[in-house]
């Protein structure tokens, strides 16, 4: 060691001897003696690791600047978090057995269907591997013998044979003992009942330890409860002995049911606590054996003069059998519910000495009957709670999360209608009176209905509203009689299981008997209706409330101080908290009493229903408890709800003053839980009309944050605009850019200066919930501002703001850039903007209630109703230091506020003057006024409907991309929505409604189930300033109706060009013909054909002409034009080549912005190319027919470009044909003078299918072209029926596959394959393309009962198997008619995403099955064989 220290080691010594701690210690002296290594000239390895999406302030000035601190010890705990697990782990058996993971692609479930039809399950499995060693010896002995090896070497592959067959034979025998004993098992268990001896043995032991843990925890609660309980003839009450024994509790025997769900466990249990049972013990443990035993020590007498009586319990016995039901689930406690009840009633056994201790005391049980008595009542106790059917329910998630086990997660509303047929009869003879009593699980009474005097069959129709704290219980409707001067008498129950309001949460016209005793009692006819807490909403990162006016409240009285004692004479007060509604002077929760303190603590809770929020006022009575002697108010206050829950408990200000007395203050919180209840979100009530619009003009953003990173993508955002929490307005999606330009114009309704506005951006998830990517706010107040001197227009703007803000992620930090432009347009200031506010549930309840009480019913309560009392809010908020104090019957603003009959606040006529109403002042305009404003915001009341399945209604405007706004999802199929929302219309005579039903609960996913549509005009018409009901429907047939009320407030708003509707429609294109085109091929001729591109995308490619420079095309096609005036409209002419790639002709770009509508324009596009300059023509006609383009949210994106933004073809806002030009073109006409007229519109089709939508070929015609001749369809005949249905016989249908588009994200090299009946043709496959085109023809036979032509596009595989990218289906005979259209161009949405498009030709005469042989000739072509050389496709039903 010398010799190495000598050339500068560092060298550790120790004693070998000493303890671990001081080596670790001499180590830690020796650290600093270690040198820094160092390589002269040569630069020191550094890895720096940076966060990508964080920018640093600091800079690296030397790379090796940084070095560790402290060196790490070997085995030493992680400083940090332990690193995230890789998402491609496989860890846990789901992961590794692929539940969660995505359904296969068609194609492999398709290969894994013909496995299982073509080989049976005994073809494969262990079978295999005892072929594969029969043929391993046989080949390895034959190989040992031609190659002359000796017998050793067939002894050793004799052994490895035998070695295999043993341990496979050993494995064999295992499993299956294994898999008998398992199912013996199974049996056993579920008919058996097994000792638990181990446990038992573990009990024994654990438990003298643990008993004293226990005891000493039960003394500690009982004796603070005994303490605030004590009667005032009592000096003090305490538990002076208390303990369970030594020996512990038995479980004698269990039996397990192992056919139960996956998620459930049930057992049950027989168990025991018999401590003086000594038959297992042996004499040395009966010695020191220890019952259990219990001592209340009650003091009598006051200061010396007291005296102690201990009431002793001892040798308690008890045994039963119990059930055991546990719910699991995924997340830690792993254990979710636990259901217990007892099967049987339970033994209970005990000896009480209340008096005489334990030398002299008497037991009570030999009383004669009370020891009966006291058992019969343990049992009434219990049997609603626990014994079975009844269970009690541990919810160990919630007593985990922190929430009070009994918080309310909802509310019931039970209307009980009547009863019939009840039997009974009183007590020396008459008609009962029967009236209701409604509990849950038998428990205490919860409401009540008035009884009915001398009937059997009583009609009570009353309401009760009933807070429930589970589903997984019973709703108890006891029918009882009512008696004067003795107990009422059970008629029977009826019994309601909550578990179905999860299913439907509206439940009408239910009809139970009323059974007692297992015997038919009669009937009771009632509903139940079930509201649900709203959960909070995630905005901006922060789970945020609903507003809503009507809710639950939970109202905890923590403690009070410094309460005035003056009014005792002994200066110590036994004070109790009394909680009053409105002008009750029935409290609603009484707290218990605190004796001998003047400084209370109470930690009470309660739970009530109110109706509405903003009028709630609650009074709290602090009363000081005396007795036998009147109990005096030694402080109170009154308070509004919402000044009670704009508290924040975080800051320490909840101290509220107490008046009526000389001091005083109380400490409460308050929380509200709003309900789903009708009207519940945005009703008419609290609707204010709006004041404008902001005119949202997003441009882009940049560099946004990326939280796709982990997976080698990019988000997908979009930006959303939040008012008051709610989504007002979406941009378009861009797909995978981090860099989005959007050039989206939005108009957001506004209806105050204080709004603020959010704009999210999002990233847009299709399976999962949508990420924020950051936030910027705007305030209104910025934009906009009061104009006294107009009366038409309240506010007026203060000018655009042209913003380029940083966008906010976590409060503090901050990533990219938002750009955009706000500019405030005031509108019309507007009389009567309002809906007449309806009743709520519990408003309408108690309204019935009052006229009942007001018409003096003969029927009566037992309880007479009380008196109210006028009451003043004394208070508005909390104190703001200590013993500050507000003066009675007064506010901090100095004004009086009083208590009306119905609980609302009202100001006395003192106070200072409000702020007019804007709802009764401003102009009135009548409907034709109205109507002669384009742009104006549209308010809907959507009021409620009948459903053929539970969904929320979405309302969309214009183009259907994201809803104006959606209801909540109904909890039954009777909705009642009470539902204000708004969307803004920018242009009226040409503007769009869509009515969606959309059964998906999360706002930002859509399954819609049933749709309306129709023109925002005349259906504005239909419902201003009434209520309309309109039909839905579905692809099924089935429908469903919702009620809607309007009304319309127009706002002046100057569109921009782009924004109009004649900005945007179908552009329908005639090639005609091109002249004097640039000779390609060494014959000085062409073979030319035109494509043309729109947005960069290729919407339309022509027939090849073969061997001219002036082709005669006379094709027309029909394009969706997003915007005319940001087009990139084009068209390219190419010379076919058979072996090489097509060259270009020349390019020229077609403009589209001075296209008047309906008026067909003629152009000569002159051809143009780098290389040879300009030459050639291209004659064309363009019609551009204003309408609406339908667009929709595909996959993870909307698509930019125009063509692949349409992907709605079949349900376009104006349908197809005439319907057009009557929907739009006599508006245009004061426009255009009616030009449109001379243009002949094809016949109107009958609407197609969904998905699908077809144009005539051959059937147009041009003013007095000659250069306009028709298309070249296929050949068909003069003989051709007169009917328009389906043909009978069979005729020839010609199918030319002509293109595709967006049927992959990513270039592929796609083929078509076509099926009609049993024939299947397969195109070409051509190079890598996300368009492909083919224009291959084949030639079907097709009669009526081939109706569906069904299409399939693979994507080519050279080496491996070819993938399915997409398939559809045609309904031939919607889009050919004989006798009427024989020939039309199809373009069809595919299942999987993307469009086809298709020509459909159809010869009636020419019978391609004319020469085939057959026996049954009538016999129709259904499916295709299962011979077939293909097999079936994917998706293929045998359903024509």
């Amino acid at each position: 060691m010398n010799h190495d220290a000598s050339k500068g080691a560092i060298v550790h010594s120790f004693d070998p001897d000493a303890p671990p701690q001081q080596k670790a210690a001499a180590a830690g002296r020796q650290r600093d003696q270690l040198k820094k290594l160092s390589i002269t000239g040569a630069p020191v390895p550094t890895i720096t690791v940076e966060n990508a999406d964080e920018a640093t302030n600091e800079v690296q000035v030397n790379s090796g600047a940084v070095t560790p601190s402290a060196l790490a010890v070997p085995g030493e705990y992680p400083s940090g978090s332990a690193p995230a697990i890789p998402d491609w782990y496989k860890v846990g058996w789901r992961a590794v057995a692929n539940i969660d993971a995505p359904p296969l692609e068609e194609g492999e479930e398709k290969d894994n269907h013909i496995l299982q039809l073509f080989l049976a399950e005994q073809y494969y499995g262990q079978w295999y591997h005892n072929a594969a060693l029969i043929f391993f010896a046989v080949f390895a002995s034959h190989f040992l013998t031609r190659f002359n090896f000796g017998w050793g070497w067939l002894i050793v592959l004799l052994s490895i044979c035998n070695t295999y067959y043993v341990t496979s034979m050993t494995r064999v025998r295992r499993c299956a003992r294994d898999d008998i004993q398992r199912e013996l098992i199974k049996t056993r268990l579920a008919s058996e009942h097994e000792s638990a001896d181990w446990m038992n043995n573990f009990l024994d032991r654990f438990w003298l330890i643990y008993e004293p843990v226990l005891s000493a925890t039960v003394v500690a609660s009982v004796d603070q409860i005994l303490s605030t309980t004590t009667p005032a003839f009592l000096d003090s009450l305490r538990l002076t002995t208390f303990t369970l024994g030594t020996k512990a509790p038995h479980i004698d025997k269990v039996r397990t049911f192992p056919r139960t769900a996956d998620d459930i466990v049930m057992m049950d249990w027989g168990i025991s606590f018999t401590p003086n049972d000594t038959s297992d013990m042996t004499p040395r443990q009966a010695a020191q054996k220890v019952n259990p035993k219990i001592v209340l020590s009650v003091r009598l007498g006051k200061g010396l003069a007291t005296a102690s009586i201990p009431v002793l319990l001892e040798d308690i016995t008890f045994s039963g059998m119990m059930r055991i039901r546990m719910k699991l689930m995924a997340n830690f406690p792993h254990v979710q519910v636990v259901d217990i009840s007892f099967l049987e009633k339970p033994v209970i056994d005990y000896v009480l000495k209340p008096v005489g201790g334990e030398s002299l005391g008497f037991d009570i049980a030999h009383i004669p009957g009370l020891q009966t008595f006291i058992r019969d009542m343990v049992h009434a106790t219990l049997s609603p709670m626990m014994y079975d059917p009844n269970v009690f329910t541990l919810n160990l998630e919630q007593l985990l999360s922190g929430l009070p086990l009994d918080t309310a997660i909802g509310v019931i509303q039970v209307t009980i209608e009547a009863a019939r047929g009840l039997k009974a009869n009183k007590i020396g003879g008459g008609s009962p009176d029967p009236y209701v009593s409604v509990s849950i699980n038998n428990r205490e009474e919860l409401a009540r209905t008035k009884y009915k005097p001398s009937t059997y069959n009583p009609t009570w129709m009353e309401t009760k509203f009933i807070l429930v704290n589970s589903l997984q219980e019973s709703l108890v409707l006891n029918l009882l009689d009512y008696n004067d001067h003795r107990k009422d008498t059970p008629l029977g129950a009826a019994t309601f299981e909550l578990q179905k309001l999860l299913e439907d949460a509206t439940q009408e016209g239910l009809e139970l008997p009323v059974l007692k005793d297992g015997k038919d009692k009669g009937m009771i006819r009632f509903n139940v209706n079930y509201f649900p807490v709203l959960k909070p909403e995630s905005v901006n990162g922060k789970d945020n409330l609903p507003q809503t006016n009507v809710g639950i409240v939970r109202l905890t009285i923590h403690q009070a101080k410094e309460l005035d004692a003056s009014l005792s004479l002994s200066g110590d007060l036994n004070p109790l908290v009394k909680v009053f509604l409105g002008n009750s002077t029935s409290y609603t929760h009484r707290s218990q009493i605190i004796k001998h303190t003047n400084n209370p603590i109470w930690e009470s809770s309660t739970e009530f229903i109110c109706a509405d929020k903003s009028s709630s006022v609650i009074t709290i009575k602090v009363i000081d408890e005396r007795d036998f002697l009147r109990d005096p108010v030694i402080g109170y206050m009154s308070v509004r709800l919402v000044d009670l829950l704009q508290t924040d408990p975080t800051v320490n200000r909840e101290w509220w003053p107490l008046s009526g007395s000389k001091s005083g203050k109380i400490r409460l919180s308050c929380e509200w839980k709003p309900l789903q209840m009708a009207g519940a979100l945005s009703s008419a009530n609290q609707y204010v009309p709006p004041i404008g619009v902001v005119r949202l003009w997003v441009r882009k953003a940049t560099d946004v944050k990326n939280v796709e990173a982990t997976l080698g993508g990019k988000s997908d955002p979009y930006v959303r605009v939040l008012v008051n929490n709610a989504i007002l307005g979406r941009t378009e999606v861009i797909n995978n850019n981090l860099n989005p330009e959007w050039d989206q114009i939005i108009y957001i309704p506004v209806h105050s200066l204080r709004e603020s506005m959010f704009m999210e951006v999002m990233d847009y998830q299709h399976l999962t919930k949508d990420r924020s990517l950051g936030s910027v706010e705007l305030h209104v107040s910025d934009i906009a501002r009061e104009s006294p001197a107009d009366p038409q227009h309240r506010y007026e703007s203060t000018g655009a703001k042209e913003v380029a803000e940083q966008i906010q992620i976590d409060g503090s930090s901050y990533k990219g850039q938002l750009h955009y432009r706000a500019e405030f347009i005031s509108a019309l200031n507007l009389k009567h903007v309002h809906f007449d506010a309806g009743e709520n549930e519990i408003q309408k309840a108690a309204h019935q209630v009052q006229r009942n009480r007001d018409n003096g019913s003969s029927s009566s309560t037992r309880s007479s109703s009380s008196d109210e009392e006028e009451r003043h809010v004394t208070v508005d908020h909390p104190m703001t230091e200590v013993g500050a104090h507000v003066p009675p019957h007064q506010t901090d603003s100095g004004e009086s506020v009083r208590v009306n009959g119905n609980g609302t606040a009202n100001t006395d006529a003192e106070s200072p003057p409000t702020e007019k109403d804007p709802a009764t002042e401003g102009i009135e305009l009548s409907k034709e006024e109205l109507f002669k404003h384009q742009s104006g915001i549209i308010i809907f009341n959507v009021i409620g409907g009948h459903l053929h399945k539970k969904a929320r209604l979405d309302v969309l405007l214009d183009d259907a991309y994201w809803p104006a706004f959606s209801t909540l999802k109904s909890r039954g199929t009777n909705a009642q929505w009470a539902h204000v929302g708004e969307g803004f219309l920018k242009e009226l005579d040409f503007g769009r409604v869509w009515l969606r039903l959309n059964e998906s609960g999360d706002f930002d996913k859509d399954d819609v189930i049933a749709e309306w549509k129709g023109d925002a005009k005349a259906f504005l018409d239909a419902t201003l300033d009434r209520r309309s009901s309109f039909t839905l429907t579905d692809g099924d047939g089935h429908s469903s109706t919702v009620e809607i009320e309007t009304r319309y407030v127009p706002v002046p708003v100057k569109l921009l060009a782009r924004e109009s509707i004649n900005n945007q429609g179908t552009l329908r294109v005639d090639l005609l013909a091109g002249k004097d085109l640039r000779s390609a091929d060494r014959t000085g001729k062409s073979d030319p054909f035109a494509v043309f591109t729109l947005d960069g995308t290729k919407v339309f490619t022509s027939q090849t002409k073969k061997k001219t420079l002036n082709p005669d095309w006379s094709e027309m096609f029909e394009v969706n034009v997003p915007s005319r005036e940001a087009a990139d409209f084009s068209v390219e002419v190419f010379d076919w080549n058979q072996l090489e790639q097509s060259k270009s002709l020349g390019r020229g770009s077609i403009n589209l912005r001075d296209i008047e509508p309906f008026e067909a324009a003629e152009q000569i596009i002159e051809l143009y190319s780098e290389k040879h300059g300009a030459k050639g023509h291209v004659a064309i006609r363009l019609i551009f027919q204003p309408e609406i383009i339908a667009k929709s949210r595909k996959a993870t994106s909307t698509f930019s470009s125009a063509g692949r933004a349409m992907t709605q073809i079949g349900s376009l806002p104006f349908g197809a044909g005439k319907g057009v030009v009557r929907g739009i073109g006599n508006v245009f006409k004061r426009d255009f003078g009616g030009s449109h007229e001379k243009l002949d519109v094809p016949n109107v089709m009958p609407e197609a299918a969904a998905g699908q939508a077809s144009r005539p070929i051959g059937e147009y015609t041009a003013d007095d072209d000659t250069n306009a001749t028709t298309a070249a369809a296929f050949p068909s005949s003069s003989r051709t029926p007169s009917l328009s249905g389906p043909p009978s016989e069979p005729g020839t249908l010609r199918v030319t596959m002509m293109s595709a588009k967006d049927v992959s994200m990513a270039d592929t090299k796609p083929y078509a394959v076509i099926r009609v009946g049993d024939k299947e043709f397969k195109t070409k496959h051509g190079n890598k393309t996300s368009a492909p085109e083919w224009n291959e023809s084949f030639n079907f036979a097709a009669s009526a009962h081939m109706s569906k032509l069904r299409l399939w596009i693979y994507d080519h595989k050279t080496l491996g198997k070819d993938k399915l990218l997409a398939e559809g289906e045609v309904d031939i005979w919607r889009h050919i008619q004989v006798g009427r259209s024989t020939a039309a161009e199809v373009t069809v949405e595919l299942q999987g995403g993307g469009l086809a498009r298709l020509r459909l030709e159809f010869d009636a005469e020419n019978n391609p099955l004319a020469s085939v042989v057959s026996l049954e000739p009538s016999q129709p072509q259904t499916s295709s064989s299962r011979f077939s050389i293909r097999g079936r496709r994917p998706g293929f039903n045998e359903d024509n």
